[in-house]
């Protein structure tokens, strides 16, 4: 039994094969036929679209004429689809190109805005050596130096900043350390290759000035605003002293070794107090501390010519002899005078008082002050105003009387 049973089942998948396989042979034999039929009808159309060009008759233009019903939109149909191909492939050609060229010019705008920014500080850094330049040579008595600023120490009431020159340039302490047109503050601290500088900001910072307009002298000190900026007030001004908002505070050059004149800023407001010694004054200061790059030193020292020096007068008294004292005892004689002695000369009360010498300086030493380089004063640069001018009008104007202040109208403030 389980012999048979095996036999069985082994003849059964080759019985079952025989079926499919006539299946396929099927299959083929149609496909096989199908084939065959569109070659020959392919041929057919062929050989008729021939002979159509070559015999014009009848008989081949109605088969002609079908044959192109039929593929004409089969034609259009391939047409458009290749169309539709090639565009896609044009299009992606030229946004490869588009994304490439984008690329180039945008690298090209980056190096642009690159070279532009260079240009831009190029331009600024050479603006500002003009400036040095111009104050340097406007100034030649000072004996200005071009310094950089190496380092910077500021808080609240404080500015300290280094310079990279110092005594092997001849830098000393307490001289004016300038931008152009303004004062920046005093140097102190000097080594061999650098020195520091107070900025005229800082509350250790002592400079002495006066009011440009009236000439009124103070002292000038760093301090910090209601607002949070560095201000400069002036301290040491008379009880009646009223400046005006406005008006320009320069250096006086007294107590100090700082050239006379340099503008270190303007009035902005004024305070009174109850004592002479709370007096003050708000000073605005013309320098941009927080972009400071270069400044000037100015390497002047007070130093008096020998035409300046005053020669005294050459001495005419001539001392007298003195006698020697005899001593004498109570009772006796006056001595004798010695016969050998000689005569003592009688002492005139009256001196002899010689015409002093008037000197005269030659003319080669004689010392013109030339008003554009005066010595140990500082010429400002020009400043030219842009306010437009009123122009006058026909009718005459009324003057208003102006009130006057005196020391009784003043508005007493707490410091």
């Amino acid at each position: 039994m389980p012999k048979f049973f095996k036999r069985k089942k082994e003849k059964e998948p080759a019985n079952s094969s025989k079926p499919q396989q006539s299946a396929q042979d099927r299959q083929r034999g149609i496909s096989r036929f199908l084939g065959l039929v569109v070659a020959v009808l392919l041929l057919v159309v062929i050989a008729v679209m021939i002979l159509s060009q070559l015999f014009d008759t009848p008989i081949l233009q109605a088969p002609r004429q079908m044959v192109a019903r039929i593929i004409t939109p089969v034609q259009r149909a391939f047409a458009g689809g290749t169309d539709f191909v090639v565009e896609y492939l044009r299009m992606l050609k030229l946004r490869s190109n588009w994304e490439y060229e984008y690329n180039l010019l945008r690298d090209r705008v980056d190096e642009l805005t690159d070279q532009a920014m260079l240009a831009n500080s190029l331009q600024q850094q050479l603006q500002a050596y003009a400036d040095l330049n111009d104050e340097v040579l406007r100034n030649p008595s000072l004996n200005g130096i071009k310094a950089n600023i190496i380092g910077r120490d500021t808080s609240n009431y404080s500015y300290v900043i280094t310079l990279d020159v110092g005594s092997n340039h001849g830098v000393s302490d307490n001289m004016a350390v300038v931008v152009p047109g303004s004062l920046v503050g005093v140097t102190f601290d000097t080594l061999p290759d650098s020195t520091k500088v107070r900025g005229i900001i800082d509350s250790d910072c002592y400079v002495e000035a006066l009011i440009e307009s009236n000439r009124d002298p103070g002292t000038v000190s760093g301090t910090l605003a209601i607002d949070g900026e560095a201000f400069c007030r002036m301290y040491y001004l008379t009880y009646t002293t009223l400046p005006r908002p406005g008006d320009m505070v320069v250096t006086s050059g007294m107590n100090t070794g700082l050239p006379k004149g340099i503008p270190i800023g303007r009035v902005r407001e004024s305070t009174r107090g109850m004592q002479d010694s709370k007096q003050y004054i708000v000073l605005e200061p013309i320098t941009d501390f927080d972009h400071i790059e270069y400044v000037i030193v100015y390497r002047y020292t007070r130093a008096s010519s020998p035409a300046d020096k005053i020669i005294p007068a050459e001495p005419t008294f001539v001392p007298l002899p003195s006698i020697r004292p005899v001593p004498t005892l109570i009772g006796q004689a006056p001595p004798s005078p010695d016969p050998d002695a000689s005569a003592t000369p009688e002492v005139s009360m009256t001196p002899e008082i010689s015409p002093t010498p008037t000197l005269s300086p030659a003319p080669d030493q004689t010392r013109t002050p030339a008003p554009q380089d005066e010595d140990g004063v500082y010429n400002a640069p020009v400043i030219i105003d842009a306010t437009p001018t009123v122009e006058p009008s026909a009718e005459p104007i009324t003057p208003s009387p102006s009130p006057t202040l005196g020391p009784g109208s003043l508005t007493v403030e707490e410091d």
